[in-house]
C-alpha cells in the first residue's frame, strides 16, 4: 500500500486507513509509516542534540513510542505529523535532560527585557551579515532547551502557533508572548556577546 504524500484529504485518509491496518494487525507496515517522517523527526531533534548518534538514537526512541502508542492517536485532535513531532519534542528534551548539557549561560536581568524596543530586537536578529548570523547561532544555544525547540518549530520549520501550540501543549497566546520575549532575550544575548568581543 503506497500512502498519498501531502497535507491532503486523501493523503489524511490514507493515512488513516494504513494505521487502521496497522493497529489491526499488519504491524510491519508501521515501518511504510515510520519512514515517512523520519527525517521530519531527526531534523527536529537534531536541532537540539547535535551529536548525530544521539540525534539518531531520539528518531529511533520517537518513532517506537510513536509505534507503541499508535492506538492512542486520535485524528480529531491533531493529525498523525503533528501527534509524532509531540513525541519527537518531548523526547529530545529527555535525551537533552538525560544528557544533562551545559551550554555556557548569560544571565539576563528581566529587567533588561523592557530597555530593548522591538525595532531594535528586529534589527539585531534579521541582520545577515555573517558575525551577526554567528553570534544569534551562539545564543541560541544559551537558550533553555524548551525555547530552543520553539524557536526551532517557528523560525525554521515554518509551523503555525496552532499547530505548535499543540505539539508542545501550550496554549497559543502564551506561545505568542513566549515567542516575543525569546526574542528579546536572544536579543540581549547578542549585545552582551559583542560586548565580550570588544
Amino acid at each position: 500500500m503506497e500512502i498519498t504524500r501531502g497535507n491532503t484529504p486523501e493523503a489524511r485518509q490514507d493515512e488513516t486507513l494504513l494505521i487502521s491496518r496497522i493497529l489491526g494487525g499488519q504491524t510491519e507496515l508501521f515501518r511504510q509509516l515510520a519512514s515517512r517522517y523520519a527525517g521530519q523527526v531527526l531534523r527536529m531533534v537534531a536541532r537540539l542534540i547535535p551529536s548525530p548518534e544521539e540525534a539518531e538514537e531520539a528518531t529511533q526512541d520517537t518513532l517506537l513510542e510513536a509505534f507503541q502508542s499508535l492506538a492512542r492517536f486520535d485524528a480529531r485532535q491533531a493529525s498523525f505529523p503533528t501527534w509524532l513531532m509531540r513525541i519527537a519534542y518531548h523526547t529530545a528534551l529527555k535525551h537533552y535532560r538525560q544528557h544533562q548539557r551545559t551550554a555556557p549561560m548569560i544571565e539576563v536581568d528581566p529587567h533588561w527585557l523592557n530597555t530593548i524596543s522591538d525595532d531594535e530586537t528586529d534589527a539585531l536578529l534579521d541582520d545577515t551579515a555573517p558575525d551577526r548570523v554567528s553570534l544569534l547561532e551562539s545564543a541560541i544555544t544559551m537558550l533553555k532547551p524548551d525555547d530552543q525547540m520553539l524557536l526551532n518549530l517557528y523560525y525554521f520549520d515554518n509551523r503555525p502557533i496552532r499547530e505548535i501550540s499543540s505539539i508542545v501543549e501550550r496554549n497559543e497566546s502564551y506561545l505568542r508572548s513566549r515567542l516575543q520575549w525569546i526574542r528579546k532575550r536572544l536579543a540581549i544575548i547578542i549585545k552582551t556577546l559583542e560586548r565580550n568581543e570588544e
